[in-house]
């Protein structure tokens, strides 16, 4: 393995993880070879390199070296199709036939592509296979399934193009469909997207051209119920269901990526795929551009509502498309956002009605889909407008919680910062930057290279200094007092010039300005103040504004209040204002982002549903809450012996001693093997499939165990009462062999609180926010625990001795909320536990309270990947969220656009995780640490995180190019990305930010959306706030809400009224048709039905009231008039109806 590039401190601390992680590995293995767990050993493979990774998450022998040795002189891409050629041609890892080559190939490059972390390669490629063409000729098959998804779409294609390399290389001919197989394709794909979702749904016309062109059939297994209608019982396709991997990969991949997958054909100079070009042509329409060219050739962003689309009731929009009192974009990254997290006042998520806590996602109209939010207080607050008329801006979270019950209109939501690194990962038009501090400062400092520049002072100038300013260095005006002249228009502009200079009155030597308030309200005048973001206070009959000389002088008057001009000669304002003023005015806000709120922040136990202790199989014995106490005491009949049960079990034989049983290790000692048989014949047989009819062998059966006996030892072997609250197993194992873990696993996961996991390890999920730097003191650690940890000095290089200094955070350290840290220090003592008095080792942790279990190693590990990631905690957060470097979200190949994963204490990982209790289905391998990366490498961490910028200051070309809505790649080589420190030891140190946030943790505990109670009542916080926020239209997120929501649930809900199966409340079998005799024919429990009249009519009386309240269309109202009418005919019965005296007057 090459070495990673890192200093003699970066190294120190990788040496310290793993040389813990060494002596974890020492102390499991020692344990594990006492017990009865599946191995005696450690089932986590280490991997410190991306080659490590493929070749344990592929188990094709060689490939690591292989891997090394191509990237040594190819990009990761390239060296992908030529290490699937290699395997195919045989010359690394052995295969009994071509077939099995082609697929191990395919399966090893997309893993290559994929960083090797997540599943797709193992779970998303089903079988690649060997077909005939009508001519005689051989193609290659590729079927997929739905967890290709999780490659992404680039990946996905590119799977293709190294299946037609591969068959290349082993002299394999080209896919020639038939006519009715094309038809097929494109009926399916349409029928896939009324069924599922695309992010692209290509026309007809180029599924057409995809399908004829490509030279590997692009196959599936059948992954949704719905079937084809039109071409069925085809020869050569296997069924007639929908395929929804092979739609993901045709549409996503193969149609939408195109140019992507153009360009590695061209570098690598493969034929017959001429017809990409074809298809390039038609894939992305002007419609969809960023850009429009307005009528006096000046570019402009223009507004996009994508994000708007199914809106959720209960949770909120703060702005429409691009509107006037939407969030002020401004650029610059924090050290808690980039990697598609946004920073935002955490004032205004206060006065936002506690919608937006930290961790919270948001849609967003650009520069991508959604942001995770993190609280940045340097950047402006909302400004709101009060019930006694004053206009404020809150910056501080002490005014917001003061103030927000006086608001009576939020004005302006307040800005949200957003690094360039996010324009350029989304390929989006640089929008035009407000003009901000960070802007003025650098035109200062241009125009006054000598003089000493004080920040501080200079970011709260006084009206005086910032005049001065202008006229002295002729530099723009100062931000400050900058207002948003953009927002209004010429006649207003004229109208509120005119009403200073003949009713306004300055005192206190310029320091206020008042104005008659009827006079400013009646002409309109109060609300272009408003619009103007101009502060203002109502003092009994006076509307009086502080500092208002800018104001003034922006208005062409002087302080004399005299008007100095006569007409406008420019359509744009801020052209006149530039010629009337005599200083330059910059744009203050000229992009607005539009969002409204996505997923709510979290930070809670993983569960499965019902959430079980142990993965021990009782069936029915233990009714539907699962419970192992009611299993043990469980009686078949008054006859039978109490805790005896049937369950499906698998039988498994000691190879020493011939006994049989079902558990892992015999009591010899000797590790057990499953006693396979074939279903079908009967016979047993020591192999995977039958020799005589070839059919999958299996060890699984129904057997009657005492469970009672197995009950009342576990508890006795490691000296525990039976006294549990809860204690929980499952119904079913399903694993392929269905062999339980040791129940004394769940007796003390049970005694500490803890649930079990498909895997048996213990998990805790978080939402993914980013975080770069850190202060002690707001994570919750003393300086000299910090030091111990390995941080020495604050990012300027100043010994640390001040629990408020800021630490470059190490890239696999990880801050936790609370909750999880109370949850971990209980898995901690768990695991102490399970070493004393199940392994009769000594205990490890010894954990008391959370402090004591800083510096304690984690892992990380993302839902749609097999590949855990070592970390080490060194604090806590009090908000909801997962903090961690970006590289180590960018490790588990996740951003922070909401995505939520977890962490595991690595020690439950390394004793309880083993591959022999996983599910044997579609699926069963995602979200399980089939290997673990002990050493970040940044260069092998998803390449979205090479876009972060790590600089203290944008330079002042970026803010003036941002005007004319450069590309963001103009500026590629001029920021400090990551992309640019790669192989020095720059690559994981000297990081920067552009703003600063007292407190990464600022803000509400938790969204209000968590914290309402109904959806009733979150509704109608949701449109309360809506009426607030200018930037939002109520009556449109009433209707939106409507029809994306309510609607469709109403209509869903009637509809699986009538086609609803009934459930026995018993033992939860459930029957198509009610039985006859009305009780189950299983065991004679009662037979109720699965929907009731209160699910279908739940959002019937909110939606009328709701559409009579906000007037939305007629239609819409007519469609819920429909509906109420379907359900008065199916739930009222006219025969027997009670009435009143009052009927028949």
């Amino acid at each position: 393995m090459a070495e990673i590039v890192a200093s003699d401190e970066m190294n120190e601390y990788f040496n310290t993880l793993e040389g813990t992680l060494k002596k974890e590995i020492d102390i499991v293995n020692d344990a594990r070879s006492r017990g009865k767990d599946p191995k005696p050993h450690v089932e986590i493979p280490l991997a410190k390199d991306l080659a490590d990774r493929v070749e344990n998450l592929i188990g094709v022998k060689g490939v690591a070296e292989l891997i090394r040795k191509l990237e040594e002189t190819m990009s990761r891409e390239e060296a992908a199709l030529a290490l699937g050629r290699e395997v195919a041609q045989g010359k690394v890892g052995e295969f009994d036939s071509k077939s099995e080559a082609i697929e191990a190939a395919i399966r090893v490059s997309v893993a290559m592509l994929t960083e090797g972390v997540v599943a797709a390669p193992i779970e998303g490629i089903d079988r690649a296979s060997i077909g005939k063409n009508d001519d005689g000729s051989e193609y290659v098959s590729i079927f997929y399934a739905g967890p290709i998804r999780s490659a992404g779409g680039t990946a996905q294609a590119l799977s293709v193009l190294v299946g037609d390399y591969v068959r290349r290389g082993v002299g394999i001919d080209r896919y020639k469909p038939r006519k009715e197989e094309v038809e097929r394709y494109i009926e399916e794909i349409m029928l896939y997207k009324r069924v599922a979702s695309l992010q692209y749904t290509p026309s007809e016309e180029e599924i057409r051209l995809i399908v004829e062109n490509c030279p590997i059939c692009i196959d599936g297994e059948p992954t949704e119920a719905e079937e084809v209608e039109g071409h069925r019982n085809l020869e050569r396709i296997d069924t007639n269901r929908v395929r929804g991997g092979m739609a993901l990969v045709l549409a996503e991949g193969l149609a939408l990526k195109a140019p992507k997958i153009q360009k590695h054909v061209k570098n690598l100079k493969i034929d017959g795929w001429e017809w990409l070009e074809q298809l390039i042509s038609g894939v992305k329409s002007s419609s969809e551009s960023d850009e429009d060219e307005e009528t006096d050739g000046k570019p402009k962003i223009k507004p996009k509502d994508k994000y708007m689309r199914d809106l959720i009731a209960g949770r909120p929009v703060f702005s429409h498309p691009s509107r006037p009192g939407g969030f002020r974009l401004r650029y610059g990254r924090s050290r808690n956002t980039s990697f598609a997290a946004a920073g935002i006042s955490p004032a205004g998520m206060i006065v936002m009605d506690d919608f937006i806590a930290p961790g919270t996602q948001l849609k967003v109209e650009r520069p991508g889909k959604a942001a995770g939010m993190a609280p940045v207080d340097s950047i402006e607050g909302p400004t709101v407008r009060l019930n006694n008329g004053d206009v404020i801006r809150i910056d501080t979270i002490d005014e917001a919680y003061a103030l927000r019950s006086e608001v009576e209109e939020i004005i302006d939501i307040g800005e949200i910062l957003i690094n360039y690194g996010d324009f350029l990962e989304n390929n989006h038009p640089l929008a035009p930057s407000p003009y901000c501090f960070e802007w003025w400062i650098q035109e200062y400092r241009k125009a006054a290279p000598d003089t000493e520049t004080n920040e501080a002072e200079l970011k709260e100038p006084t009206q005086e200094v910032a005049l001065d300013l202008c006229k002295e260095l002729n530099i723009p005006l100062h931000p400050k007092f900058t207002y948003l002249w953009h927002d209004i228009d010429n006649s207003q502009y004229t109208a509120l010039a005119d009403l200073i200079s003949k009713d306004g009155l300055l005192e206190a030597d310029g320091s206020f300005l008042k104005l008659p308030l009827q006079r400013t309200i009646d002409t309109g005048m109060k609300k272009v103040l408003e619009d103007l973001l101009v502060q203002h206070k109502i003092q009994g009959q006076a509307l009086t504004i502080e500092e208002p000389l800018p104001l003034i002088h922006s208005l062409g008057l002087d302080e004399e209040l005299s008007k100095g001009w006569d007409s406008l000669g420019h359509e744009e304002l801020l052209e006149n204002i530039n010629e009337i003023a005599g200083f330059v005015v910059r744009p203050r806000a000229p992009t607005r982002i539009g969002a409204r709120m996505g997923r709510p922040e979290k930070s809670d136990k993983r569960k499965m549903t019902p959430a079980p202790h142990a993965l021990f199989p009782i069936a029915e014995a233990g009714g539907n809450t699962r419970s192992l106490e009611k299993a043990a005491n469980f009686k078949v009949n008054t006859n039978s012996k109490a805790g005896t049960i049937p369950v499906e079990i698998g039988n498994r034989i000691c190879p020493a001693c011939g006994v049989e049983g079902f558990e892992f290790r015999c009591e010899c000692g000797e590790y057990t093997l499953p006693k396979l048989f074939c279903p079908r014949c009967g016979i047993s047989v020591n192999k995977e499939k039958c020799p005589k009819c070839n059919s999958k062998t299996t060890c699984t059966s129904m057997r009657k165990i005492d469970f009672k006996s197995i009950y009342q030892k576990a508890f006795e072997s490691i000296g525990e009462r039976d006294h549990l609250d809860s204690f929980k197993g499952v119904k079913k194992m399903m694993s392929k062999h269905m062999t339980p873990e040791p129940l004394e696993k769940g007796i003390l996961r049970a005694k500490h609180g803890l649930f079990t996991f498909k895997d048996g390890t213990v998990r805790y999920d978080m939402s993914d926010i980013p975080l770069t730097h850190i202060r002690p003191a707001e994570i919750g650690v003393s300086c000299e625990r910090m030091i111990e940890l390995g941080y020495l000095k604050d990012i300027y290089g100043k010994p640390l001795i001040d629990s408020e200094q800021v630490l470059c955070l190490k890239v696999q350290d990880l801050v936790i909320s609370y909750d999880a840290a109370d949850y971990i220090l209980r898995i901690t003592q768990y695991i102490d536990d399970l070493l004393v008095k199940y392994y009769k080792v000594a205990p490890y942790y010894n954990a008391k309270h959370i402090d004591d279990i800083v510096g304690v190693l984690l892992m990380g590990l993302a839902p749609h990947t097999s590949a855990g990631v070592l970390g080490r905690l060194i604090g806590f957060t009090t908000a909801s969220v997962g903090y961690a470097h970006p590289y180590f979200h960018a490790a588990k190949r996740r951003n922070c656009d909401g995505d939520e994963d977890c962490v595991m204490l690595l020690m439950d990982g390394l004793l309880n995780f083993s591959r022999d209790y996983l599910p044997d289905k579609r699926g069963g391998q995602m979200d399980a640490p089939l290997v673990l990366t002990t050493r970040l490498d940044p260069s092998e961490v998803d390449k979205e995180a090479h876009n972060i910028d790590m600089c203290a200051s944008y330079p002042l070309e970026f803010y003036e190019a941002t005007q004319n809505i450069a590309n963001p790649k103009d500026f590629e080589g001029t920021m400090d990305l990551v992309s640019g420190r790669l192989g020095t030891t720059l690559q994981y140190e000297e990081f920067m930010f552009t703003h600063d946030t007292s407190n990464i943790a600022a803000g509400p505990l938790k969204s209000a959306y968590k914290t309402l109670g109904t959806m009733v009542e979150k509704m109608d916080a949701q449109l309360e706030l809506a009426k607030k926020i200018r930037a939002v239209d109520a009556p449109d997120v009433a209707e939106r809400v409507l029809t994306s929501h309510f609607l469709p649930d109403m209509f869903g809900n009637l509809r699986a009224f009538s086609r609803q199966r009934t459930r026995c409340v018993k033992c939860a079998a459930k029957f198509r048709r009610p039985p006859l005799t009305g009780s189950c024919p299983k065991c004679g429990g009662r037979v109720i039905l699965t929907v009731h009249e209160g699910a279908v009519k739940k959002y019937l009386q909110v939606s009328i009231k709701i559409a009579e309240e906000y007037n939305v269309s007629s239609y819409t109202k007519q469609r819920i008039e429909l509906i109420g009418y379907d359900m008065k005919s199916l739930f009222e019965n006219d025969k027997s109806k009670q009435m009143g005296l009052s009927d028949f007057m």
